[in-house]
């Protein structure tokens, strides 16, 4: 019978115009602010980008290679944040990082191309922002979003009965200690055996 009743109206309806008319006020929303910040999960076509922003952030026997950096968005895109501005969605800015057993401590190879899916450890890479975006805030807004974004990727992981991540652990130079622990809010460790580049590496952890 529905069928039928499309049917009869097609005519009337090939009759019909639609107009849609745009009110200023929705025209003047309908764009993103060019400083407008947001996150999304990272895509496979975002890693030439990151890459870039990758090589223009760290000492070069530093940074994750652009391999790396693919390899920790195929096996761990959940664990890959990345941040936009604008209507372009143009990548300022990103956080990642890949999961380990509880019984592993942060070295180099944890800290490197591995990740295991049912480890309860986050052992986070990177939390970087584009250098024509810095001084702003913004590298503040994304590890705390980041943050967000891991607890409620935790308790979706409760409800579904799978292993929850326990802490996140990472890396950083002494000039950091305060940006991780003062706004982050994690728990400097101690500095770590880690050998990685010229200066020493302190270990800090944030619990959930």
């Amino acid at each position: 019978n529905n069928n039928n009743n499309n049917n009869n109206n097609k005519d009337d309806d090939d009759d019909k115009t639609t107009t849609t008319t745009t009110t200023p006020a929705a025209a003047a929303f309908s764009r993103v602010p060019s400083n407008f910040v947001s996150y999304r999960p990272v895509c496979r076509d975002d890693v030439d980008v990151i890459a870039d922003i990758e090589s223009n952030s760290y000492p070069e026997d530093e940074m994750a290679s652009k391999d790396t950096l693919q390899y920790r968005c195929d096996r761990a895109p959940e664990m890959f944040l990345v941040a936009t501005e604008g209507n372009e969605d143009e990548i300022i800015g990103y956080a990642c990082g890949t999961c380990v057993n509880e019984n592993e401590t942060l070295t180099a190879e944890t800290m490197g191309k591995s990740h295991d899916p049912n480890g309860t450890i986050l052992c986070i890479h990177s939390v970087v922002v584009k250098a024509s975006k810095r001084r702003r805030g913004q590298g503040a807004k994304l590890l705390r979003a980041y943050l967000v974004y891991l607890k409620a990727l935790n308790n979706d992981r409760k409800r579904e009965n799978k292993s929850a991540l326990k802490s996140c652990r990472l890396l950083c130079k002494k000039h950091l200690i305060p940006f991780y622990c003062d706004i982050g809010g994690f728990t400097l460790l101690g500095e770590s055996d880690v050998t990685h580049g010229k200066d020493p590496w302190f270990d800090c952890e944030y619990a959930f």
